[in-house]
């Protein structure tokens, strides 16, 4: 992609990467093209700094989880579960659900709220209204009890796969 402000650097780079292959499916283009959209954007000036607040937080930055990388994670799960993916039926039991498990961790890690501090902390100090407050560290009984939150949530939850 000649003449883009992103050729050459390891985003442009790693996106190339991501798409380049005749198997790739459609999705995988579509956020490809989101992320390099964005990046675009930002390198462009077509960013305000409210855009690149809103797109930091949507991105990454969301103390809740709603965000990006949310989604990615929910996704890994819903794509290794042979209940949502008629596709992975076709191994033997076992192996589903060692996909499933598998997917289930990788979409536990992405949601951690852990994720998010730096993105969090780096979204803060674009806001010019406030001072950026310190880092929190969680302590681990902090941590259980917000896992715990989570988990409970996310079972009474009727838009997450089961």
């Amino acid at each position: 992609m000649a003449g883009h402000v992103l050729d050459g650097t390891e985003l442009g780079d790693l996106l190339d990467d991501l798409t380049n292959g005749t198997n790739i499916r459609p999705g995988i283009h579509l956020l490809a093209a989101a992320i390099r959209t964005l990046a675009e954007d930002a390198t462009t000036g077509a960013l305000d700094l409210p855009a690149t607040q809103l797109a930091s937080a949507c991105l990454d930055g969301s103390p809740d989880g709603i965000d990006a990388v949310g989604a990615i994670g929910l996704l890994q799960a819903w794509i290794t579960n042979p209940n949502t993916n008629p596709a992975l039926r076709a191994l033997p039991l076992e192996q589903q659900k060692e996909a499933q498990l598998h997917g289930e961790l990788a979409a536990h890690a992405l949601t951690d709220p852990d994720l998010r501090t730096a993105a969090a902390e780096a979204n803060a100090a674009l806001d010019p209204r406030k001072e950026v407050p310190a880092v929190k560290c969680l302590t681990d009984e902090e941590r259980k009890e917000l896992s715990k939150k989570v988990a409970d949530a996310n079972k009474k939850s009727t838009n997450r796969p089961r």
